[in-house]
């Protein structure tokens, strides 16, 4: 039995988002974790460093590797990753337990990527282009922002705060990974495909501007999603005054689950519009969750976080549709591995400071850092959002 590409579409979809809702489940319960089992901020900045480097390792090492061997073992190998960090985190009880599973999670996460992400676009024959670049761009946050709000809701109202999410998405999970065995592979199986573990990435010449300007846009984004992810539960404790679990979930979300939103606004906007829309409001956006976190004014800084998610959805998500643009299909994991490497440097790099940081600073000071960053390549992306263009009268093909 074989499902048709059009329900397959839909199935590698909803794997891209589970990986990645199965990776923000854990940060609905960092403040447990804080509480009953001693982790430290330093601590949870060290874990969240561990998973952005596995997944950019992830993306290095595997990115080209599905167009060799095919789009589906990929999609299984993360899946499985994914599996089995949640069983692990059913018996979280101290710092290495929830290392090693984010460590699995950040390499489901990379594989998924460009892999997954590649499958998407494969699949995609008669859908809207902003709906695949959507898909592409924005599944990583939908994802991680579902599991997390969902896992906060389990902790607050549910029974086994600490389990319940867990055993969920394992059963899903298995579910999910059937579906996929049973979709269509759409890469022929080459050859000595294990050679296409040597690192590589592929970026097409005539769009390097595209892929510059997006790069600035994806680190102003990302760091600033990153910094929620380690210290959004802490900074919410300690800038506004709960520890509900719920509320940190809707925290730590609100930085991006608006993003596929920002994705839809860009259909029929230009792209360089788009980027110069987009790093307007994060620049704004950011500017207020300081004011909010410094005055602790709760709606404010979820207002502002918001609108930064909604920033970062039209901002990529047009730059994605230039670059995605008249792609070969044997380039397509490559070109989404490249921007994604970047997207988890833009994650990685700051995420070592800060976990440094983290003994010597308050979260809002390490916060103060984050939004510079922000605003300095948010800048840079604006001025330079004149050389960003799709070919004139050509269809964006995928």
């Amino acid at each position: 039995m074989r499902l048709s590409f059009h329900h397959s579409f839909f199935i590698a979809s909803l794997a891209f988002m589970l990986v990645f809702a199965t990776s923000g489940a854990p940060i609905s319960l960092f403040n447990t974790y804080r509480l009953e089992n001693g982790l430290s901020n330093s601590d949870l900045g060290f874990v969240s460093l561990g998973y952005f480097i596995a997944a950019a390792i992830a993306l290095l090492m595997f990115g080209r590797l599905s167009n060799f061997i095919g789009r589906k073992p990929m999609a299984i190998l993360a899946l499985l990753c994914v599996i089995a960090s949640s069983l692990l985190l059913t018996q979280m009880h101290s710092t290495p337990v929830l290392f090693v599973a984010r460590v699995l999670q950040g390499l489901a996460c990379g594989i998924a990527t460009s892999s997954i992400g590649a499958y998407v676009v494969d699949l995609s024959e008669g859908k809207p282009g902003w709906l695949v670049a959507a898909v592409t761009s924005t599944s990583p946050m939908i994802g991680i922002s579902s599991g997390a709000i969902t896992s906060g809701a389990l902790v607050s109202w549910g029974p086994w705060p600490r389990v319940l999410i867990f055993i969920m998405l394992f059963s899903v999970l298995l579910v999910c990974l059937l579906l996929v065995i049973l979709s269509p592979e759409t890469i022929k199986r080459k050859p000595r495909g294990f050679s296409a573990l040597k690192p590589s990435l592929y970026l097409p010449r005539e769009r390097l501007w595209a892929f510059l300007i997006m790069a600035c846009c994806v680190i102003a984004t990302w760091s600033l999603g990153a910094f929620y992810q380690a210290f959004g539960p802490s900074i919410v404790a300690e800038q506004l005054g709960t520890r509900s679990a719920i509320v940190s979930a809707l925290a730590f979300s609100s930085v991006m689950i608006l993003t596929p939103l920002g994705g839809y606004i860009t259909s029929n906007m230009s792209s360089a519009i788009a980027v110069r829309l987009g790093m307007g409001l994060y620049i704004v956006a950011a500017t207020l969750i300081l004011l909010a976190l410094e005055q602790g004014w709760l709606l404010l800084f979820f207002t502002a976080s918001l609108l930064v998610g909604v920033a970062q959805g039209i901002a990529t998500t047009a730059c994605l549709k230039v670059l995605l643009q008249d792609t070969d299909i044997e380039y397509r994991a490559g070109l989404l591995s490249t921007v994604f490497v970047v997207s988890y440097s833009g994650a990685v790099f700051p995420g070592m400071v800060a976990s440094v940081a983290a003994t010597s600073f308050s979260v809002f000071e390490i916060c103060v850092g984050y939004v510079v960053l922000g605003i300095i390549t948010a800048s840079i992306a604006i001025g330079a959002s004149s050389k960003i263009r799709l070919t004139p009268n050509a269809s964006v093909n995928y």
